[in-house]
């Protein structure tokens, strides 16, 4: 990989848009391309903009204070600029690294209203997905890929912990440590779902008991309440369908006796129709016939007496009938018992309290007493409850009385009408007794006729009696219904067409007491709401779901901190190597540039505690980096940074402080020579790093930059002749009245071949 060129539009004093090209890695080098110019001609700008695109965010590195210092201010000829963009263009043909682009190209904007944005081959990019591109592409914008003027000092001066972050990113850990701070991340967010999970879980745990509680009495009450329908459909099936044969029985004898009555009636029509004959042929005296209209007068009147006598009867029947079907059995209600079985519990601890103290025989006798009348409650309760009250519905007494009044008038009348009948047939047979044989075909027509008569009025009653009967079961039947239409709503249809196969078998006198016990346990239980069932079906799905979510939850955390443990022995791995190569890199330069002594890099180790103590003061900033990135447990000794030790040729110097401000800057420049050995950049930008070197350090230095351009493209950013003439392309930046840097690009090649010409 390479950088193939950049693009700076509208960044500091680069207003219009400036194209840096770059030459392709020849075999065995990489390039040097060098950026010259007077001062504050732009020349760091080119940097500043490098720096920029890679992510860089702190202004103060950037020279500037607030975002939009970065976007063109313009000139007195010049007007500002309201946005600034600079792109970068890498060249990944030879997929030297594990990114399957070819082309990887980097932009960042920003507008002068503040809104900004990055963007990777021309897709809106997070500036954490920039990091990560970085740190796979094995450079980073913090550390040596932009050298600064500032660094040389600072890379001395800084803390243990800022060397450690430089030599993480020179140890090629970044990527590691990017993907160990979003594990850690990771780890904390699970943490906190997991609390809040589980917070959630006590929550509606209760809830769930509860309702699984009033789920199951449902549930029992479902059971107690399918039990009760089957046992009323039996007792109500064998008690329909034993009324309906009842009532079957008693209209077929009905019909019969209705034939029987047709028969008698019409025998009696032809006996008097045989009278009527006989009365015209016989001659009788005055005296006989009157005697005669007078007897038929009063049979008739007789006969109509006890049509009307019987005809009372029925209704008399009917309605006493009615009147006892319209009772209906009440049984004791559910408070009254409560309340005796209350005086009856009194009555026992009354008896209790007694029998404890009894001593003497008066005392006895009192608790024989207290036992007498609890039993005696105990089977009255009982009685109550086996023997249940009649509530008769009201009747009408009037109605009653007035029938019972018309059927005893109409007794006297027939009563009367028999001893009439009586006198008269006396005084018929006083007159007829002279003219007995002539009167004895009529008698016997008489008798026949009363005969007749009597299979009539019998056949009535038998009728009557039939019709009172039929009342009284289609009576029952009624009010029975009406029970099965409060009792079984749904299924009455069901049980008229068919009863159950054992109902007709069973006796239900013994259904009853079951019947009253199902409905008593009925009311124990209490009615419960229906959505019950369906707010526990969503809270214990809800229950459920959480529960699981806890689990998946700490599996993701086991495996999170699995993979935690494993980036930190990559790390430690990581580190080890490259410290011990680095080192040895380090003080191979440090001997090229000073002509001999030694330098190395020495790890420090604190616990987390004396890290934090060290650190602390340095912001918030650094607080979270330290959480997401540290390692080890609390106590243990962790790698907290770097110490530099470094001996000049004839010296004992053991603090890097005492050095001069030329040997601190070759040995700065050693040590960044050193990590660009051990783990090469695709390319680095040298801003003025050469500036506090005499003339033979800067040969030596230029040496040493050439050397290492065989894996990593350096673009040079100098006034210093030595580094120029390293260079393959030369850029020189000027700046006109308007205050804009221009370039203006000469490749030394060609020019060199033009002077030998």
């Amino acid at each position: 990989m390479y950088l193939e060129r950049v693009e700076i539009q509208g960044f500091k004093s680069f207003a219009q848009k400036t194209v840096l090209k770059f030459l392709p890695p020849r075999a065995g080098h990489k390039g040097i391309t060098a950026i010259v110019g007077p001062n504050g001609s732009g020349k760091s700008n080119v940097a500043d903009a490098i720096r920029w695109v890679l992510g860089e965010q702190s202004m103060k590195v950037l020279r500037g204070k607030k975002g939009e210092d970065v976007i063109f201010a313009g000139s007195d000829s010049r007007a500002r600029l309201g946005f600034a963009e600079v792109m970068l263009v890498l060249n990944n043909s030879d997929h030297d690294n594990d990114i399957e682009l070819t082309e990887i190209v980097i932009a960042r904007r920003l507008y002068r209203d503040g809104e900004s944005e990055y963007l990777v081959n021309s897709r809106t990019a997070r500036l954490q997905d920039i990091a990560l591109l970085l740190a796979r592409a094995h450079f980073g914008q913090k550390s040596y890929t932009v050298i600064g003027q500032g660094m040389i000092d600072a890379i001395l001066l800084a803390s243990i912990t800022e060397r450690k972050e430089f030599f993480d990113e020179a140890a090629g850990i970044k990527e590691f440590q990017i993907k160990r701070s979003h594990a850690v991340h990771k780890l904390i967010s699970v943490r906190e779902n997991i609390a809040q999970a589980e917070g959630l879980v006590r929550e509606i745990e209760p809830r769930v008991k509860s309702l699984g509680r009033q789920v199951k009495k449902l549930e029992e009450r479902e059971v107690v309440a399918g039990e009760l329908l089957g046992l009323q459909k039996k007792y109500y099936g064998k008690l329909w369908h034993e009324l309906r044969a009842h009532l079957e029985t008693e209209r077929t004898e009905s019909a019969r006796i209705q034939e029987t009555l047709a028969l008698a009636q019409v025998a009696e029509q032809k006996v008097l129709s045989e009278l009527h004959s006989l009365e015209k042929a016989t001659t009788q005296s005055d005296e006989l016939i009157a005697l005669q209209k007078a007897y038929e007068e009063i049979v008739r009147e007789r006969s109509s007496l006890q049509e009307e006598h019987m005809k009372l009867r029925s209704r008399i029947e009917i309605e006493r009938v009615r009147g006892e079907a319209r009772k209906h059995i009440e049984t004791l209600p559910t408070p009254i018992i409560v309340e005796r079985l209350g005086a009856i519990s009194a009555q026992q601890d009354k008896l209790l309290e007694h029998a404890g103290n009894a001593h003497t025989k008066e005392e006895l006798k009192q608790v024989l007493d207290l036992i007498r009348a609890v039993v005696e409650s105990t089977r009255a309760l009982l009685r109550a409850l086996k023997e249940p009250t009649e509530r008769v519905a009201p009747q009408k007494n009037e109605v009653s009385k007035e029938l019972s009044d018309a059927l005893a008038k109409t007794e006297q009348a027939v009563s009367a009408a028999d001893a009439r009948l009586k006198e008269v047939h006396a005084s018929m047979q006083a007159l007829s007794q002279s003219e007995a044989h002539k009167k004895s075909q009529f008698f016997d027509l008489q008798r026949t006729l009363q005969s007749a008569r009597e299979q009539v009025f019998h056949a009535q009653q038998k009728l009557n009696n039939l019709q009172v009967q039929n009342a009284r079961y289609e009576t029952r039947m009624e009010t029975l219904e009406e029970e099965m239409q409060i009792e079984l709503p749904n299924t009455i249809a069901e049980v008229k067409l068919k009863p159950p196969e054992d109902a007709l078998q069973m006796n239900t006198e013994d259904l009853h007491p079951q019947i009253v016990r199902l409905k008593h346990q009925l009311e124990l239980i209490g009615g419960i709401d229906d959505e019950v069932v369906e707010e526990y079906k969503t809270t214990k799905e809800r229950y459920d779901f959480l529960t699981r979510e806890i689990e998946d939850l700490k599996k993701t955390l086991e495996a999170t901190e699995s993979a935690i443990k494993e980036l930190d022995e990559i790390l430690k791995g990581r580190r080890d190597e490259a410290l011990k190569q680095i080192n040895e890199h380090f003080g191979a330069f440090f001997k090229q540039l000073f002509n001999g002594g030694k330098a190395q890099l020495i790890p420090v180790y604190m616990t987390r505690e004396e890290t934090h103590a060290e650190d602390e003061g340095e912001g918030e900033e650094e607080s979270e980096r330290e959480r997401a990135e540290g390692e080890g447990a609390r106590g243990e000794p962790i790698l907290a940074g770097f110490d530099i030790q470094a001996t000049p040729p004839g010296k004992r110097i053991k603090d890097i402080n005492i050095l001069s401000g030329g040997e601190r800057a070759m040995t700065s420049v050693a040590l960044i020579c050193a990590i660009l050995a051990y783990h090469p950049s695709p390319f680095v930008v040298l801003d003025e790093v050469d500036a506090a070197l005499d003339e033979s350090n800067s040969v030596r230095f230029a040496e040493i930059v050439d050397e290492l351009s065989a894996r990593t493209q350096f673009i040079v950013i100098t006034h210093n002749r030595a580094s120029m003439s390293k260079g393959e392309v030369l850029y020189g930046v000027t700046m006109g009245a308007d205050g804009v840097s221009k370039l203006l690009s000469v490749k030394l090649e060609d020019a060199e071949k033009m002077v030998k010409k």
